[in-house]
């Protein structure tokens, strides 16, 4: 059998991963030099005011031995292992885990068990559909190698779109890159952004929470069917409006709005949200 390893950025719940027998790997955060543990979607208390009351918060990647653990229980089950990361652009969790492949699987023989990694080069929603994906070929009865094949495929149009209140903490996260000075708000204009290949790009500018709404939206394709709005936080008027010219472009569509959790929250900022969609076949 195949088992389904991620991390914790996909925001799944826990019956959720429990339907699709996904393990979740927890991402770590630290708040005023407090280490917690990224829980399920639903369980992780009132972050954003832990987050708002705090003097410094950072991030840390998943770490080699706790990806090792996981791996090793399902080995020993008798499961080849498939593991999604978040964006390697964004974390070093992918490396993480690519680490802890290197220390549990053997030599491949015709009956060997072993691990394999790939790179989701996004994450939120985005990575909750890949993962998704990943489940449905594993029940169709697909080979661990057809499932990393069409995946790698799958992820190249995957999408994921946001955009920050605030671009202070997107740039102190180290997460721009070379595009640091080149975004920011300008008289109510807001940069609306996605991941090009797991790295953070511009793809617009837009006035007010209602011209990101739009800008956003207009980004899916026209044939999109499955979306998933992330919040970061309580709830605003930039989410309503986002669900409205959702609704308004798409009526026949189905979405689903998750918290996206406190990890993405620290290097996003509180108030940030993200859209992404199944990619049509």
């Amino acid at each position: 059998m195949l088992a389904i390893v991620t991390d914790s950025t996909c925001a799944l719940t826990r019956h959720e991963a429990e339907l699709l027998g996904v393990e979740v790997v927890p991402m770590t955060y630290i708040v005023d030099g407090r280490r917690l543990r990224e829980q399920p979607l639903g369980e992780n208390g009132d972050y954003a005011q832990t987050l708002e009351n705090a003097a410094s918060a950072t991030t840390e990647a998943v770490r080699t031995l706790a990806f090792a653990k996981a791996f090793q229980r399902q080995l020993k089950a008798g499961n080849d292992v498939l593991c999604l990361t978040i964006s390697s652009r964004l974390s070093g969790t992918y490396r993480s885990a690519c680490e802890a492949a290197a220390i549990c699987n053997g030599p491949r023989g015709n009956d060997d068990v072993h691990v394999e990694i790939i790179d989701s080069w996004c994450t939120a929603g985005a990575l909750e559909f890949l993962v998704r994906a990943s489940c449905m070929l594993a029940r169709q009865g697909s080979s661990l190698d057809d499932i990393v094949r069409s995946i790698t495929e799958l992820r190249a149009g995957q999408q994921i779109v946001f955009s920050v209140p605030d671009m202070s903490v997107l740039r102190g996260s180290g997460r721009l890159g070379a595009m640091r000075q080149s975004l920011g708000t300008v008289l109510n204009r807001y940069p609306v952004m996605h991941l090009s290949e797991g790295a953070v790009e511009p793809l617009c500018r837009a006035r007010g929470s209602r011209g990101v709404a739009r800008a956003m939206v207009e980004a899916a394709p026209p044939d999109a069917s499955q979306f998933i709005i992330s919040h970061f936080g309580e709830r605003g008027i930039e989410l309503h409006h986002l669900m409205l010219e959702l609704r308004d472009r798409f009526p026949r569509a189905t979405v689903h709005v998750k918290d996206g959790g406190p990890v993405l929250a620290v290097n996003l900022g509180l108030g940030s949200m993200g859209l992404a969609w199944e990619q049509p076949a």
